[in-house]
C-alpha cells in the first residue's frame, strides 16, 4: 500500500483548520462582508503568489515583487488623477511589469547572477524610484469612478476582484498543465541541464517566468490603487514575503520542479484566512508576521523531515 505524502494534504488539512477554528472563535466569520474582506486581500496576494509560482518551478526567486507592486500603484494612481483613459493606464502598467521582468531576467540568465542577489537589487531600485517618484508622499486626490470600479465593481453579481482572482488561477493552470510552455518550466525546474539536452532554451523559459511575475505584479499595484484610490510609495512592503509563504504553503519547492497551481491556490487561501482571523481577533499588526513565521517554519519541517525519510528509504534500498 502506497505511503501517505503528508505534505500533499497539509495545505488542505491548514485550510480545513483554519475554516473551523474561524468558526468557533468569531460568529461573523461566515458573513458575507467578512468573505468579501478576505477576497479584497486575496486579489494581490494570489497574482504575486502566481507569478512566484512560475519563478520557482525553474529554481529562481523574485524578491522584487513588492516594490513593482508598488511603482505600478503610484503610477496608475497618477495616470487616474490626471484622467487618463483607462486602456492607458492598463497598457502603462503591463508595460512596466515587461520592462522588470525582462530585466531580472537578463540579469539571471545572460549575466549569471544569483537571483536572489538580481531580484533584491530590483527591489531596492525600485522601492526609490517610487519615492522619487511621489515625493516621498502618497499622491492625493480625487480619482474617477470608473477607475475605482476596476476593483470595486460587480459583473454578474460578483465583484470584479473575485472575477480576477478565478481567471488568473484558471488561466495559470491551463498554462502550466496544459501548453507546452509549462511542460517546459517543469523540465527546467527538474533539471536544467537535462532540459537542454530535449532542446528546451532554459534562459528563454526563465526570462518568460520573470515576465509573468512582474507582469502579475504590476497588475496587483493597478488593482490596489483602484481600492485605495491614492498612490501609496509604500504599497507592497513585505510582499514578496507573502508570495513565498503562499508557495511554500502550497507545496512549491524551493529548490523548482516541484509544485502547483492548486496548491498555490489553496496557500493563498491559507494565507489570506490567517490574517483575516488574526483581524478578527486583534492581534497587534506587529506581532502578525510571527504566526506567518510559525506556520513556514511548521510547513518546513514537515516537508524537511519527509525528504529526509524519502532518502533514508532510498539508502537502504541500494
Amino acid at each position: 500500500m502506497k505511503k501517505i505524502e503528508i505534505s500533499k494534504l497539509l495545505p488542505v488539512a491548514m485550510l480545513i483548520a483554519l475554516i473551523i477554528v474561524g468558526s468557533q472563535l468569531s460568529d461573523s466569520f461566515f458573513s458575507i462582508g467578512n468573505f468579501a474582506n478576505i477576497i479584497q486581500y486575496a486579489v494581490e496576494s494570489a497574482l504575486i503568489g502566481i507569478g512566484m509560482t512560475f519563478v520557482l518551478m525553474v529554481g529562481g526567486i523574485d524578491l522584487s515583487v513588492g516594490s513593482v507592486l508598488a511603482f505600478s500603484s503610484v503610477v496608475s494612481a497618477k495616470m487616474a488623477l490626471s484622467n487618463v483613459a483607462l486602456p492607458l493606464i492598463f497598457l502603462t502598467v503591463i508595460a512596466i511589469g515587461l520592462a522588470c521582468g525582462l530585466v531580472n531576467g537578463f540579469l539571471v540568465t545572460r549575466f549569471n547572477i544569483e537571483p536572489f542577489m538580481a531580484t533584491l537589487a530590483m527591489m531596492m531600485i525600485m522601492r526609490a524610484v517610487t519615492f522619487l517618484f511621489t515625493g516621498g508622499g502618497p499622491l492625493t486626490g480625487t480619482v474617477g469612478d470608473s477607475f475605482k470600479q476596476i476593483i470595486k465593481g460587480r459583473t454578474l453579481g460578483m465583484q470584479n476582484g473575485i472575477w480576477y482572482v478565478i481567471a488568473a488561477f484558471l488561466l495559470a493552470l491551463l498554462v502550466l498543465n496544459r501548453t507546452r510552455f509549462g511542460r517546459h518550466v517543469h523540465a527546467v525546474g527538474g533539471g536544467e541541464e537535462t532540459s537542454k539536452l530535449f532542446g528546451v532554451n532554459a534562459d528563454k523559459i526563465k526570462i518568460a517566468v520573470y515576465i509573468i511575475s512582474a507582469v502579475l505584479a504590476a497588475l496587483s499595484g493597478l488593482f490596489i490603487a483602484a481600492r485605495i484610490g491614492i498612490g501609496e510609495p509604500r504599497s507592497g512592503q513585505g510582499y514578496e514575503m507573502t508570495a513565498i509563504t503562499i508557495c511554500v504553503i502550497g507545496g512549491i519547492s524551493m529548490t523548482g520542479g516541484k509544485g502547483s497551481i492548486l496548491g498555490t491556490f489553496v496557500g493563498t487561501m491559507v494565507v489570506c484566512m490567517i490574517k483575516n482571523l488574526m483581524n478578527l481577533m486583534n492581534i497587534n499588526t506587529d506581532a502578525q508576521p510571527i504566526v506567518t513565521g510559525a506556520v513556514i517554519l511548521i510547513t518546513s519541517l514537515i516537508v524537511s523531515r519527509e525528504l529526509v525519510n524519502k532518502r533514508k528509504k532510498l539508502v537502504k534500498e541500494v
